[in-house]
C-alpha cells in the first residue's frame, strides 16, 4: 500500500491507527484509508496487539441475556465500539458474583483493553480485581457502594419519585412496594427512594407494605406479590422494582381473582420492550437504555486512552414516566344514602 501511494510505510501505519492518525494531515489519512478499503486491507489483530500493546477488544458482562433491558444497552455499546474498530466479548454472570469474577478473569487473560460491567453487586470483588490488574472498568446501570469507579447510571431516585407522585395524583395513599434483592444497587436505591418520597408526603410506610422479591424476575415478582396481597387486602397500588417483577405482580393479581387497574394499580421500572403489547399495558419509568450503552463505551474508551487514573467519572441520566393503562384513579367506596 505504501508503494501504491508513494509514501512511507510508517505513515501508512500512523494513518490506520486511531491513536496516531492525528500526527499526520487529514488529507493523507483520508487517502490511506480509502486505499485500504479499495485494496481490501485487513489489520492483523495479533500483530497490532504485539506492536502497540492493545488488543482492540472490550469485555462486557451482563447478568442475564433474557432480561430485555440489556440488549439495547449492548447495542448502544457496540455502536460506539464499531466506530473505533473495537471488538466486544460478551459474558453472563447469571446474577452470581462468583460467576462474574470467573468470567472477568477469563476476559483479562484474553488481554481485553477494558471491561464494561452491567452485573455489579453493591459489594463486588470484580471491581477490586480490575483495579489490581490495572484493567479499565466502567459500571453501567448498577453501581457499587464504594463509588470510586467510573459509572453510567440512571437517576433511580427521581424515577421512583415520579412513580409515587403519579399514584398520589390519582388519589392513592395505600401504596406498596415490591423490592428487588437489596444486595443489588438499583433495588436498594429504588426502595430507599420510595420510603423517602412517601415520607415527604407525610405518608408512613408500614413494614408490611414492603415485600422483597428474591430476584429481579417475573417468577420472583409473582411470589412476592402473593405475599403482599395476603398482607395488604386494603392496598390500592403497588410500585415494582423493575418491569419483570411488575409482570409477576399481574400474574399474582389474576391468581387472586383481582383486576388491574380496577382493583389495584401497578407501576414498573425500566420500560423494557413490548410492554404496550400486553392486555393491560404497564405504566413504567423509562430509562435511556441505548444512551446508557453509548455513554459507557465512550467513557471506557476515554479511560483507556487517559494517563490520569486519579479521578472517576459518574454519568447520571434522567428517566421519564410512561403512563399506560395499569394505573387509574382510586375507586372510592360508595357512601350509603341517609335518605329513608
Amino acid at each position: 500500500m505504501a508503494e501504491h501511494l508513494n509514501i512511507n510505510t510508517s505513515t501508512v501505519s500512523r494513518a490506520l491507527s486511531e491513536k496516531s492518525s492525528e500526527m499526520i494531515s487529514p488529507d493523507v489519512v483520508k487517502r490511506v484509508r480509502k486505499a485500504a478499503r479499495e485494496m481490501g486491507y485487513k489489520q492483523n489483530a495479533a500483530a497490532y496487539a504485539l506492536k502497540v500493546g492493545s488488543t482492540k477488544t472490550i469485555g462486557m458482562i451482563i447478568p442475564d441475556l433474557m432480561n430485555p433491558v440489556f440488549p439495547p444497552i449492548i447495542r448502544g455499546i457496540q455502536s460506539v465500539l464499531d466506530q473505533y474498530g473495537y471488538t466486544a466479548f460478551l459474558a453472563y454472570s447469571q446474577n452470581n458474583e462468583g460467576t462474574a469474577h470467573t468470567e472477568v478473569e477469563r476476559l483479562i487473560s484474553r488481554g481485553v483493553d477494558g471491561i464494561i460491567y452491567a452485573a455489579a453487586f453493591r459489594k463486588d470483588s470484580v471491581v477490586e480485581l480490575c483495579k489490581s490488574q490495572g484493567v479499565p472498568l466502567v459500571l453501567v446501570n448498577r453501581v457499587v457502594d464504594q463509588g470510586d469507579v467510573d459509572t453510567v447510571k440512571v437517576d433511580d431516585s427521581l424515577g421512583i419519585k415520579m412513580a409515587v407522585d403519579h399514584l398520589l395524583e390519582l388519589g392513592h395513599r395505600k401504596i406498596g412496594f415490591i423490592a428487588g434483592p437489596k444486595d443489588i444497587s438499583v433495588s436498594y436505591i429504588r426502595l430507599r427512594a420510595f420510603t423517602r418520597t412517601m415520607a415527604e408526603h407525610d405518608l408512613e410506610v408500614e413494614p408490611h407494605r414492603i415485600v422483597e422479591a428474591h430476584a429481579l424476575s417475573e417468577a420472583a415478582g409473582t411470589q412476592a406479590m402473593s405475599v403482599f396481597l395476603g398482607q395488604n387486602p386494603d392496598a390500592t397500588a403497588v410500585i415494582a422494582s423493575n418491569d419483570l417483577i411488575a409482570l409477576g405482580c399481574f400474574t399474582a393479581l389474576k391468581q387472586f381473582g383481582y383486576s388491574c387497574p380496577k382493583r389495584l394499580s401497578i407501576v414498573g421500572f425500566n420500560n423494557m420492550p413490548y410492554l404496550d403489547w400486553f392486555a393491560t399495558p404497564l405504566t413504567t419509568v423509562s430509562i435511556p437504555h441505548f444512551q446508557m450503552g453509548e455513554r459507557a463505551a465512550e467513557l471506557l474508551l476515554k479511560r483507556i486512552k487517559s494517563e490520569n487514573l486519579d479521578y472517576n467519572e459518574e454519568v447520571l441520566l434522567k428517566p421519564k414516566l410512561v403512563i399506560r393503562d395499569s394505573t387509574a384513579p382510586v375507586i372510592r367506596p360508595k357512601q350509603k344514602s341517609d335518605a329513608t
